[in-house]
């Protein structure tokens, strides 16, 4: 975390994050909100990339939880093709009336109902929808030196130095209020083969 904090404090931060989330919050819809959330967060993003871990073919954040709303799984399936599926779990953000406790137990009953399978969109160690991207695969950033800490070890958590990303997480949820949440993997369940 020391390593981390140290990094951070000598990066330049990229002023179009700002502009950008000041379009995102002045969006007419939902779904442009969304996608200038998205654009925010990789200008957020961009100075982190030089210090992260984060490479091509480092996948372990491909086979964690990864909790998206429906606009963004409407945007994934308008980019792929591929319609989105009535999530079996999801969670209307209206129904956490912006309650601390609501929301963490909404959290862990999401992650605790993701498939244990990779994301649907990994494809040869890589995103195959790395443009249209959901927002929380911009912002999960490693800033150790390595993807020693990202390697998945059954029955551990490890502690991973990611960025902090609060304050565009926090934007996601207030920019769509009536949005629905589930773990990508219940908008787009794995196709199975004839």
């Amino acid at each position: 975390m020391r390593r981390a904090e140290e990094k951070l404090a000598k990066l330049p931060w990229d002023p179009a994050a700002s502009r950008l989330l000041n379009t995102a919050r002045k969006a007419g819809s939902a779904t442009q909100r969304v996608m200038w959330l998205q654009r925010t967060a990789s200008a957020w993003a961009k100075p982190l990339q030089e210090v992260a871990a984060c490479r091509k073919g480092c996948d372990h954040c491909c086979h964690i939880p990864l909790t998206i709303s429906k606009v963004e799984a409407e945007v994934i399936g308008k980019a792929t093709g591929r319609s989105p599926q009535t999530p079996t779990t999801a969670v209307r953000l209206a129904d956490l009336d912006h309650d601390t406790a609501a929301w963490q137990k909404a959290e862990a009953e999401l992650q605790a109902a993701a498939p244990d399978t990779p994301c649907p969109f990994l494809v040869n160690h890589a995103c195959s929808i790395y443009e249209s991207r959901p927002l929380a695969c911009r912002v999960l950033i490693n800033l150790d030196d390595d993807e020693l800490l990202c390697r998945k070890v059954d029955g551990v958590d490890v502690p991973v130095p990611y960025a902090d990303a609060m304050v565009l997480k926090a934007h996601y949820v207030a920019l769509q209020p009536a949005g629905v949440l589930a773990d990508i993997r219940h908008f787009f369940p794995a196709e199975v083969a004839p």
